[in-house]
């Protein structure tokens, strides 16, 4: 039995299914084919049995006339006649007077039995007696139904009758159960594909739960067209433009949707109507699954990313501050000295290197302010205001720069942007440092048309939040992938000349409003700096 055990339970779910229904089917027709034949059975032995005893009455009636006639040799055919019928073993003829004038051994003829006369004389009617297997079966030959004029004595063995009965019901089993054997064959078969069929969504589901790649958790989902059909493609919940289910492309709903898919999808009662069964709605549960664990694992990364470099910042600010005050200290006395020797030494050669010192000194000094501002915590000023009329004056102040550099200004923004309350100085640094970033990429491409392309937009979700977007993109020499992940660190720069507290600065001031800022970037190409303000 527990070999039987081990065996079945490596069985596919396709064989197991076959094989139960198979003799389930078994069980139940040999069940029911039994049970038949148990019934037919009986009531076949008590129609056989009643059919011998009115054969044998037929055939008594039938000779009457060579009774009155005393004609012996009719009463021979008589018992011969009887005789033919299956189970019949002995018959015996008597006249009036009891003596014997047919039998199945001659050797009885003339004799006389008064005891069976008995039997029938005390009866009215014909008598049947059964003694165990053996039936006696005792008819009074009547004429005018009143005057006896002979009696006959049929003996049949009633197991006769019961094993001819057994022989026909067992060859009507076996022609039934070779019937069953081609039903359970073709159910088995049958039930195989079906189950095939019903078991590949399941089977479909297990390779994808075991091919799923958790550090690549991006490509888990795949899907360029529909899962389902539908006549409406919209989303009766209105979380999402369309319903993922029947949208052209799912995976660009699904990744709108995040973890929402948790929430709504599966309470979703159109989501339930075209599922189908348990196990569709199962396999598309994974996709739920896998876009739910992979926003998550987004915003993880994203707190990750946003705890390191704000603990960054605050490390580098602390030691910033720290050095940039002593820096000051020492500047201040160097440029005092370069003055003092500039003014009062009658020197060309000394004045030439106290210009170069002040000079340093005050680049020093501005770098060291900028040490400063970075190490101090942002607090802003939030005032209700235009994000479009912020963006129109700074680059009307860097405007110069970039037509010096030949590089066209594209300014596409939304005229419909609401009013919100942000820190206008703030986030005129922010433009200032993503342009400033950009001009600088551009210097560096010996592209033929140079852009710098500045964006507002406002988006309300359709889970009802509304954010408001400015984006900064350029065609300039892109950032290479091995520095995407450092650009917001502080004193990360690529540049000769650069302190690598710009964009770690444009980070924290927009932490600072609840914001957030992403960025898109392919070496060569150009670069996409988007920052979302999120304004509920």
């Amino acid at each position: 039995m527990k070999k039987f055990k081990k065996i079945f339970k490596k069985l596919s779910i396709q064989w197991k299914v076959a094989i139960a229904t198979s003799l389930y089917i078994l069980l139940v027709l040999v069940g029911a084919i039994l049970f038949t034949a148990l019934s037919f059975e009986q009531k076949l032995l008590k129609e056989r049995n009643q059919n011998t005893v009115e054969n044998i009455k037929s055939i008594i009636e039938s000779y009457k006339e060579s009774f009155i006639l005393r004609n012996l040799e009719k009463i021979d055919e008589l018992v011969k006649s009887i005789k033919s019928i299956p189970s019949v073993q002995k018959v015996t003829v008597y006249d009036i007077d009891g003596r014997i004038i047919g039998d199945t051994e001659l050797l009885n003829l003339g004799k006389i039995d008064k005891t069976s006369i008995k039997i029938v004389e005390n009866a009215k009617k014909p008598v049947i007696k059964k003694e165990k297997n053996i039936t006696r079966y005792y008819y009074p030959v009547k004429i005018d139904e009143e005057e006896n004029i002979g009696y006959v004595l049929t003996v049949y063995d009633f197991d006769i009758i019961k094993k001819n009965i057994d022989r026909e019901i067992l060859r009507i089993i076996l022609q039934t159960l070779a019937i069953a054997f081609i039903v359970i064959g073709v159910s088995a078969a049958g039930t195989f594909i079906i189950s095939g069929l019903m078991i590949k969504p399941v089977v479909s589901l297990k390779e994808k739960i075991t091919g799923l790649n958790l550090n690549n958790i991006n490509t888990a989902i795949n899907l360029k067209k529909p899962l389902l059909e539908d006549s409406s493609r919209e989303c009766i919940k209105s979380v999402a433009q369309e319903c993922w289910l029947v949208s052209q492309n799912p995976e660009n709903v699904l990744d709108f949707l995040g973890d929402n898919t948790m929430k709504e999808c599966t309470n979703c009662e159109k989501f339930q109507k075209l599922a189908g069964d348990e196990i569709e709605q199962l396999s598309l549960s994974f996709y739920i699954m896998v876009v739910s664990l992979k926003d998550y694992l987004r915003k993880l990364d994203e707190a990750h990313r946003e705890r390191e470099t704000l603990n960054c910042m605050a490390t580098m600010g602390e030691m910033s501050a720290k050095i940039a005050h002593e820096i000051k200290n020492a500047l201040y006395a160097i440029g005092n000295a370069a003055n003092y020797m500039k003014n009062n030494i009658d020197n060309e050669l000394v004045k030439e290197f106290s210009e170069v010192i002040r000079e340093e000194v005050n680049r020093l000094n501005e770098m060291t302010v900028s040490f400063l501002n970075f190490s101090k915590l942002i607090e802003p000023k939030m005032e209700k205001g235009y994000l479009n009329e912020v963006v129109k004056k700074s680059v009307d102040l860097l405007k110069e720069d970039l037509l010096y550099e030949n590089i066209d200004i594209i300014l596409d923004l939304d005229e419909n942007l609401p009013e919100f309350k942000f820190d206008k100085n703030l986030i005129k640094q922010v433009i200032f440092n993503l342009v400033l970033n950009s001009l600088d990429a551009l210097k560096e491409t010996n592209k033929h048309h140079k852009y710098l392309k500045i964006s507002t937009k406002y988006d309300e979700k359709f889970d009802k939040t509304r954010s408001v977007f400015l984006i900064v993109e350029d065609n300039g020499i892109g950032i290479k992938d091995e520095d995407k992940d450092k650009i917001f660190k502080p004193f990360f720069t690529t540049k000769p000349d650069g302190t690598g507290l710009g964009l770690p600065m444009v980070y924290k001031i927009i932490f600072s409003h609840n914001g957030l800022i992403y960025m898109n970037s392919e070496y060569g190409k150009g670069t996409v700096f988007t920052v979302e303000f999120r304004l509920n």
